[in-house]
């Protein structure tokens, strides 16, 4: 192997060890009638609003051997000079085995934490973002789904968590089509309003 292919090879072992350690995957699948999970991640943030974040989960299958259920249980806890605060707690029951978490940074201001529980089945992820406010203790949750991508029906889409604003927006990037190389082109980026609940395109400068 050579060295450019090695150090290739090491990017991306580290790149695939950097996502897998800002989330939590759970699979419903796995748990039988009356069985639970319970999960724990911690993520470091080091802003003068939190220094860690600690998510917990609990997976259980309220259901029976032919119907089986997923229910969810979230506690995200922030801890900052030696103390910890409950942010907030959610609740979910998905249709989708494959259900999870994911830390998707902060605000430039550090005020602004960004989340994503997502749920997944085949090729398709569907993602609903989290946004916390540290400065008023509020937080949001916004359903994304297909909410961009269904103005281009003829493209096979997805869409990417970009990041979040001071102001507390979602910004998703919908990149070029993987599927469709021809007529489906890159869409930019476009703005969630956690308040109002509306998406918009963010004009290029």
């Amino acid at each position: 192997m050579s060295k450019l292919a090695l150090s290739l090879s090491l990017l991306i072992f580290a790149i695939r060890a950097w996502c897998l350690a800002k989330r939590i995957e759970i699979d419903c699948s796995e748990l039988g009638p009356g069985a639970s999970q319970s999960y724990s991640q911690s993520f470091l943030v080091k802003n003068k609003f939190t220094t860690q974040l600690v998510v917990e989960a609990v997976a259980s299958n309220p259901g029976t051997e032919d119907a089986p259920q997923c229910h969810l249980k979230w506690t995200v806890t922030s801890k900052l000079a030696g103390r910890s605060r409950i942010l907030f707690r959610h609740e979910d029951d998905p249709q989708n085995s494959i259900n999870g978490f994911e830390f998707d940074g902060t605000s430039p201001d550090g005020s602004k934490l960004l989340l994503d529980f997502f749920t997944a089945a085949g090729d398709y992820t569907g993602h609903r973002a989290v946004v916390y406010d540290f400065v008023t203790g509020n937080w949001q949750i916004r359903d994304i789904g297909d909410r961009v991508t269904r103005n281009f029906p003829q493209c096979d889409y997805f869409t990417i968590i970009q990041g979040v604003t001071d102001a507390g927006d979602f910004v998703l990037y919908v990149p070029k089509s993987i599927y469709k190389p021809e007529g489906c082109p890159d869409q930019g980026e476009w703005l969630l309003d956690m308040k109002n609940d509306t998406v918009t395109r963010v004009s290029k400068s």
